[in-house]
């Protein structure tokens, strides 16, 4: 058989959780299709992100396409950088196509005339709280983007997860859990981030960007950005990747962050090396810190730099887990490295894994290219779009001073998350670029 290379780590999702071959996970996933019906109530900065995130993620999940009807024709009110000015024309460049037939799935954002089907599930958005659902939720007017993408990234988990036979009614996530004092700020009335420093430039740190680009910032040439990552981007990212594109494989992960980054307005410096221990800031670099590398000792690394924040996430990374995430949040005070003592990565397979799909992929890719599959992690683009959101949202919250969970631990398959206790983490030296401009 042939191994798709660009689903291959959504194909081993299936092969390891239903215990069926590699031929049969890739014509599953290519049989999935996704529809996306814009309703009334729309017309808003995190219903418009909600929505292009939906289409983005979504066709990295159901491979069949992602179509979209409904109220098209208005102006566009996303932050993202698309280059078109209306709905319509945002969600065919977001990659939306058309296809025949009764679609595998449906997600619903904004309302519906009573005359029309509600049958799917329900995306919606509220301050910091968004959410999918089964039936009809009521949203906000919409002022916060991570919200839209946050509930776009449930929504689109809770129809993939429909169709693997797992039922789920509802799913929610809290951006801003609640602190000691209780209070909540709105959206418009907390400081945004001025600079920050992407450590990894895979399926986390793109979504930290398209998070970041998504705030409405009133001068996004006052914000500074350094990309760092040495790999190129290879057919194997496009399904967990929201900004990976077809014409983009052997290019620089850091090149196509850059692109995306530039077409913001942010300034934007690459670093096309991984991170080294002799490494440590200068001058004007970026005191915040965004880890998106899956190595422990990486990690490690990010210690001796000198960041006065970092904001990490952590991955499931096997079909009984692919859709946990941790959120840690680590200072001066609070140290990555003592939080990863003892840990080390964990080695990669050396053998072909005894079980039957991996037998029947080695007589079609042989051993060394089974291997590889074998120690590769499982990775779906909703579960980075979700984890990135919320540590946005925390580096807002860190930018603004406002007590944050140090960490936090969560299923999309599940209601509550366990967190620790909030704290203020230390904004020494981090800077803000304003309060968001509200459209």
């Amino acid at each position: 058989m042939a191994l798709e290379k660009q689903i291959a780590r959504l194909s081993k999702m299936l092969v390891e959780a239903d215990e069926i071959t590699f031929e049969e996970a890739q014509n599953r996933l290519r049989a999935m299709t996704l529809e996306v019906v814009v309703g009334g109530h729309t017309s808003s900065p995190a219903a418009h992100c909600a929505i292009l995130t939906a289409i983005s993620i979504g066709r990295r999940t159901f491979i069949g396409g992602v179509r979209v009807v409904g109220a098209l024709d208005q102006p566009l009110k996303a932050a993202l950088p698309f280059a078109s000015d209306t709905l319509r024309n945002a969600v065919a460049e977001a990659g939306a196509i058309e296809f025949d037939g009764v679609p595998s799935q449906r997600l619903i954002f904004g309302t519906l005339p009573s005359h029309q089907s509600t049958d799917g599930f329900h995306v919606w958005w509220n301050g910091w709280q968004a959410g999918a659902d089964n039936e009809i939720q009521p949203s906000d007017d919409g002022r916060n983007p991570l919200s839209g993408i946050a509930g776009a990234a449930l929504g689109v988990g809770l129809a993939f997860q429909a169709l693997r036979n797992s039922p789920q009614l509802a799913s929610e996530i809290d951006l801003w859990p609640i602190g000691a004092d209780g209070k909540i700020p709105a959206f418009e009335d907390v400081w945004l981030p001025a600079a920050a420093w992407i450590v990894g430039l895979g399926n986390l740190g793109q979504a930290y960007l398209w998070s970041l680009s998504a705030l409405p910032y009133s001068t996004p040439a006052d914000v500074s950005l350094l990309l760092q990552d040495c790999d190129r981007v290879s057919e194997e990212n496009w399904a967990t990747s929201v900004l990976v594109r077809d014409e983009n494989y052997g290019s620089n992960k850091t090149k196509i962050a850059e692109e995306w980054a530039l077409r913001k307005g942010f300034s934007v410096r690459r670093v096309d090396r991984f991170l080294g221990a002799t490494d440590r800031l200068d001058g004007l670099d970026p005191r915040l810190a965004f880890s998106g590398v899956d190595s422990i000792e990486a990690r490690k690394i990010m210690d001796r730099i000198g960041f006065d924040c970092i904001i990490d996430a952590g991955l499931g990374r096997r079909a009984n887990d692919f859709d946990r995430f941790r959120i840690t949040a680590f200072d001066q005070e609070r140290s990555i490295a003592k939080h990863f003592a003892g840990q080390s990565d964990a080695e990669a397979p050396d053998e072909v894994p005894d079980q039957k799909a991996y037998q029947e992929l080695e007589k079609g890719i042989g051993q060394c290219g089974t291997v590889k599959i074998a120690g590769t992690s499982v990775a779906a683009a909703f579960v980075s779009a979700a984890a990135a959101a919320c540590a946005v949202a925390r580096s807002i919250a860190i930018t603004s001073g406002c007590p944050i969970p140090l960490n936090e631990v969560r299923r999309l398959s599940e209601a509550n998350s366990r967190t620790a206790p909030a704290v203020i983490v230390s904004s020494r030296g981090l800077g803000h670029a304003g309060k968001p401009v509200i459209i």
